[in-house]
């Protein structure tokens, strides 16, 4: 073992929370439903490009996603740390299942317009933002804390892997068959998800004594104290920050690669899923990589990543270097979520330790929010590579903060 350089404990391996029952049941459903997640994703985007020919309105799509959670998540977190999370989590991902199952069948039916796809995605983004905060802080309370870093790290690569193989199955699919059953298959993909939650629940979920005791306390009381937390604070700047620049790949690679490429749906899924190969890796290298640089360093480098990432891929004509630029990207945003989740989760005990989560996942999404309208703009006027331009400076001079605003 390795010797972490923040705690000066003993680094736990990458796999050790796996040993734990329950993380491992939830582990393996939630890789399933990021798979129909990611497929979504993917499908939303190139449908919206096919309905629009817009730049603007397919980074909308990411916006319709993500908006949700910066208005949600608060009350979530306050929810979250008052009531049985197993019970709450079936709830939330019954919301996610019917609004797939929804958008399903408008699509098939021939009836979705931009509008009606951009209203069911924001309705699954509802589900997704009342569970984040609950998710979270749920994984962390049942392994060790010497391990939360650890597995935000497989919670990493599950989702990574799932970005990878999510959008090329999608691609593919919406080629050889219809988008429309690509949101079938993620209303499906929640069932394995919703049955963990159902027999957790009957197990008696994630209620605790310390949950209990806290559920009367004053919510506004709490979270003042949150944010009197210095180093939180840092970790709030930096969230933003690097999300707001990031999401500008999120909001128009769709676009970029299916109107400025003239790629097709399975060739876009391969891109995006190339990604998702990248995070994989990413995710492999994070123990090591934290255990050396630290946290602060560790977020740096990730950003400076994303930035030349995100340079390199405006340089279109060179197809070989867009390529090569998804991988960096994919190892950059696994340094920098795994890094920045793991620390939030660490910072506050159990008692409202989903409050706290929940105003991080508010700088994280209210970021990618604010990041995906203002991109989605900006290229209107100036072009998808002028924007990938200027995001990839920012992303470049953002760990000059890491001066100031240390995340430790």
């Amino acid at each position: 073992m390795k010797t972490d350089v923040l705690t000066g404990e003993k680094a736990e391996p990458l796999w050790a929370p796996l040993r734990n029952r329950l993380f491992r049941s939830l582990w393996m459903a939630n890789t399933v439903s990021n798979l129909g997640t990611w497929m979504q994703g993917m499908g939303a985007a190139w449908l919206m490009a096919q309905l629009s020919q817009s730049t603007q309105m397919v980074a909308l799509v990411q916006t319709a996603v993500t908006l949700p959670v910066f208005l949600f998540v608060v009350p979530a977190g306050i929810l979250a740390d008052r009531t049985n999370r197993a019970s709450f989590l079936l709830v939330t991902h019954g919301i996610m299942a019917l609004g797939a199952l929804g958008l399903g069948i408008v699509i098939s039916s021939g009836q979705v317009t931009p509008g009606i796809l951009l209203l069911g995605t924001f309705l699954i983004g509802s589900g997704a933002a009342l569970t984040m905060p609950a998710w979270q802080a749920a994984v962390s309370t049942l392994i060790e804390p010497q391990q939360i870093h650890s597995a935000a790290a497989l919670n990493g690569m599950s989702f990574n892997f799932a970005r990878t193989v999510g959008p090329a199955a999608a691609g593919f699919i919406a080629q050889a068959a219809t988008v429309a059953a690509i949101f079938w298959i993620n209303a499906v993909s929640f069932f394995g998800m919703i049955f963990v939650f159902w027999r957790w629940r009957a197990e008696g979920g994630f209620t605790t004594k310390e949950q209990a005791k806290t559920s009367n306390a004053a919510s506004s009381f709490v979270f003042a104290s949150i944010m009197r937390h210095n180093a939180f604070r840092s970790l709030l700047l930096r969230t933003f920050i690097c999300f707001f620049g990031a999401s500008s790949m999120w909001s128009l690679l769709p676009a970029f690669a299916a109107l400025n490429l003239n790629m097709k749906a399975s060739e876009v899924g391969l891109l995006m899923g190339t990604i998702g190969a990248g995070a994989v890796l990413g995710g492999v290298l994070i123990p090591n990589a934290k255990a050396k640089l630290g946290i602060n360093h560790l977020i740096g480098l990730a950003s400076l990543k994303l930035g030349l990432a995100l340079i390199f891929t405006a340089w279109n004509g060179v197809i070989g270097i867009i390529w090569l630029s998804m991988v960096l990207t994919g190892v950059g945003w696994a340094f920098i979520v795994s890094g920045l989740n793991g620390t939030a989760q660490i910072m506050f005990p159990k008692e409202i330790r989903a409050r706290a989560i929940s105003t991080y996942l508010m700088a994280m999404y209210g970021g990618t929010t604010l990041g995906s309208f203002f991109w989605g703009v900006l290229s209107s006027h100036t072009g998808v590579n002028t924007t990938f331009l200027i995001a990839g400076t920012l992303l470049i001079l953002s760990p000059l903060l890491g001066l100031r605003w240390k995340v430790q």
